[in-house]
């Protein structure tokens, strides 16, 4: 082959190589996930037509919409004979096809006497297989109670989940609520799974509700799991989310991780899915990992580390996971420095480098059982469906791009291609020893591909080099370093905005609370000043004038300059939110209602309860107490609010997917035609100015009033309701 031929082949492998990396780290569209109905907040309507019954969520205006908390609009269901379910699918609202987790789009069922064969559908209703592997579950039954599952593959093998298993087995209490989850290989003899456990228990509380859960081994001695705790407690929210887990020991006392947080507290969006975790010890005090930070926060299928405050850190891991083309920059960039400096600074380069991807594979990693995950291309199934399975994987070849750049120009010989491969093992291994991440044979073949693909980059470099160099050099002297100092001005601008809005996007969080002088008010007001000076000659604003020539700002002193940003500063104090009952900003939360719809409201719970007691309402004097006795008040008001529509709403029998708050209490009761509407909406907002008081605000003197009176009418009504409730 020809030294041109193997320039241009190496040229074009480099350039697919930086191209399909961009194109493969794209992030995802984004989803609001809380933006919709929740399935709770949804009418449930069921239409049959022979042996279909479908069942949709409506919502208010009687139109089908889709819940977002269970992903879809409309289920079909066709039964056999025997009034079982043979098939079901999954429609959107326009009554397409939808992918459930994104794999599945329904499911067929096939009988016989003990097990149930359970098959998963595309959208043309042929098997599909799973992103963990398997096609079909087959579950036997004993006592009508699914005691057994294995999984298959669409030619009927068995297959192994990424856990480590084959199979689940599960045990019941007399009331029919599952307490153990036992994990089996293909035998039906438990099996330790990758989390680091054969058997997992549940405690319930008085209600059904999984409370915690342990761990145990094939024997069922106390057995640790990968993360290094024995088991878990949980709080709920009043969603049913987990909102707080707090890890054990094998005596069930609360333990650290291996990562070093005893107590793990997360928060969720509408649609049930998780938004941040939090790290604290056993004291309830945030506790910082390895990297500083004290909680995630997820973006897409990223996660952004964050403060102790919560808010999102300025660091290079937030930087590449934020910007995951960053990674392909990073790698030409050093590569570029690898092929450009003298010699004795490239090995110096490469030393540096080297330690580099030894800090990145094994420091800041929490220790915790040997992990392996010896199937090559595990991760192909889920390349093209996750953004985060491509991230991972276009960073193992990036990782040691560089390396194999560096290495090409420290020994140019052909066994330099074995050096890639002995450092990816040497890291898999002290992976595996350490228990520092996980063994994969993955991360050796992309590690491996990574650094051959940089010695090619090298090599192909060193041809074009030779003949290049000197027309470089005179392009670096007539025309980039004349640019440079002619654009000076220019490019000092462009850094400023770079900077600015760098700084802006790992602070956007705190964007919206801009109502005191701080750093965040200020860098917000230079970055608006600096998009719109292009556009002026001189621009003024609120009187503070900012000119566009460069000139003029570079011989202004430091005094002057500090002058300006405290004028900003104090523009920035001057913005106030008001709380009042006629002009309200509402930044969290719904406004509180009006002075005039607060009369409205209160007249008309007076005239209905006077109505139908036979009995005229007065106001009961009350002493007005101190802001936090009035805080205790409404808080015990709102308790008792909730507590009689929990007693309606239990009678009722309704049992839906999720807690619900109490409004959505309300508004199903009024709905049903057990509430009136003067009713509800008195009661919502008594619960909104209560709400507003648990949290510690203060509140003005008529919205306590207004609570006040209105009050005992709606605890009589509710229990009204309930009398109508029982004699139905």
């Amino acid at each position: 082959m020809s030294a041109s031929l193997k320039r241009g082949c190496g040229i074009l492998l480099i350039a697919s190589m930086v191209l399909l990396s961009i194109l493969a780290l794209l992030p995802d569209a984004d989803v609001n996930h809380d933006a919709g109905y929740i399935s709770s907040e949804l009418n449930i309507q069921e239409t049959v037509d022979g042996s279909v019954t479908s069942t949709s969520y409506v919502n208010p205006d009687g139109v089908i919409t889709e819940a977002i908390d269970i992903g879809y609009a409309t289920v079909c269901r066709m039964r056999d004979d025997d009034g079982r379910v043979v098939k079901e699918r999954y429609l959107d609202a326009s009554g397409n096809p939808v992918a459930r987790y994104g794999d599945y789009y329904g499911l067929s069922y096939e009988y016989d006497e003990t097990s149930t064969a359970i098959t998963y559908l595309d959208a043309e209703e042929n098997p599909v297989e799973r992103s963990d592997g398997y096609s079909i579950i087959v579950r036997t039954q004993v006592g009508g109670r699914a005691s057994d599952d294995f999984y298959y593959d669409l030619n009927g093998q068995q297959v192994q989940c990424s856990g480590g298993y084959y199979g689940l087995h599960r045990e019941f209490n007399t009331d029919g609520q599952n307490t153990s989850l036992t994990f089996l290989n293909k035998d039906g003899h438990a099996v330790r799974t990758s989390s680091g456990y054969a058997i997992k228990t549940y405690q319930r509380d008085r209600n059904g509700t999984v409370v915690g859960e342990q761990y145990f081994d094939t024997e069922g001695n106390p057995a640790r799991s990968s993360l290094g705790q024995y088991g878990e407690l949980y709080q709920r929210n009043e969603q049913g989310y987990i909102d707080q887990i707090t890890y054990l020991d094998a005596d069930s006392n609360p333990a650290p991780t291996n990562a070093g947080y005893t107590i793990l507290k997360r928060t969720y969006h509408r649609d049930g899915t998780a938004d941040t975790d939090m790290y604290f010890d056993a004291n309830g005090n945030p506790k910082a990992l390895s990297k500083g930070q004290y909680g995630i926060k997820r973006s897409g299928d990223v996660n952004l580390l964050l403060d102790k405050n919560g808010n999102i850190m300025l660091c290079v891991d937030n930087l590449l996971n934020g910007f995951p083309c960053m990674v392909v920059v990073f790698g030409c960039v050093v590569c570029l420095l690898m092929i450009v400096l003298p010699k004795s600074l490239s090995v110096v380069l490469t030393i540096v480098y080297v330690a580099f991807i030894l800090y990145e594979t094994l420091m800041f990693r929490e220790s915790g059982d040997a992990r392996t995950n010896f199937f090559l291309f595990s991760y192909a199934g889920k390349f093209l469906k996750e953004q985060s399975v491509r991230v991972g994987v276009i960073n193992n070849i990036w990782l040691f791009i560089p390396l194999g750049t560096g290495l090409y120009r420290w020994f140019q010989k052909k066994w330099a291609l074995l050096v890639p491969f002995v450092i990816s093992v040497a890291i898999e291994t002290t992976q595996y020893v350490t228990g520092l991440g996980i063994a994969e044979f993955d991360d050796v073949f992309g590690n491996t591909m990574g650094g051959w693909i940089g010695i090619v980059t090298a090599s192909t470099a060193a041809n074009v080099r030779k003949t290049s160099m000197e027309y470089i050099r005179k392009i670096l002297r007539d025309r980039v370093i004349p640019f440079f100092k002619n654009k000076i001005k220019h490019i000092w601008y462009f850094i400023l905005v770079v900077a600015s809005t760098v700084y802006l996007f790992c602070n956007h969080f705190a964007i919206d609370k801009i109502n005191d002088a701080s750093l965040i008010s200020t860098v917000f007001i230079v970055w608006a000043i600096l998009l719109v000076l292009p556009l002026f000659t001189e621009l003024e604003f609120f009187g503070v004038k900012v000119k566009k020539e460069v000139e003029e700002a570079v011989e202004k002193s430091n005094k002057e300059v500090k002058d300006s940003l405290n004028n900003l500063q104090q523009l920035v104090m001057q913005i106030q939110v008001s709380n009042n009952a006629t002009n309200q900003l509402t930044i969290n939360g719904n406004p509180l209602p009006s002075e005039s719809r607060i009369e409205e409201l209160t007249n008309a719970i007076q005239t209905l309860t006077a109505q139908k007691n036979n009995e005229k309402t007065n106001e009961v004097p009350r002493e007005e107490g101190t802001a936090s006795e009035q805080n205790v008040e409404l808080f015990k008001i709102r308790y008792d609010i909730e507590m009689a529509l929990r007693e309606c709403i239990e009678l009722l029998r309704f049992e839906p997917q999720t807690r619900m708050t109490t409004i959505s209490m309300a508004r199903i009761l009024n709905q049903r035609g057990l509430l009136d509407s003067t009713t509800t909406d008195t009661l919502i907002e008594i619960v909104r100015i209560a709400n507003r008081a648990v949290h510690g605000e203060m509140l003005n003197r008529k919205y306590v009033g207004f609570v006040r009176k209105t009050y005992p009418g709606i605890l009589d009504e509710l229990q009204k309701c309930k009398n109508r409730i029982n004699m139905a």
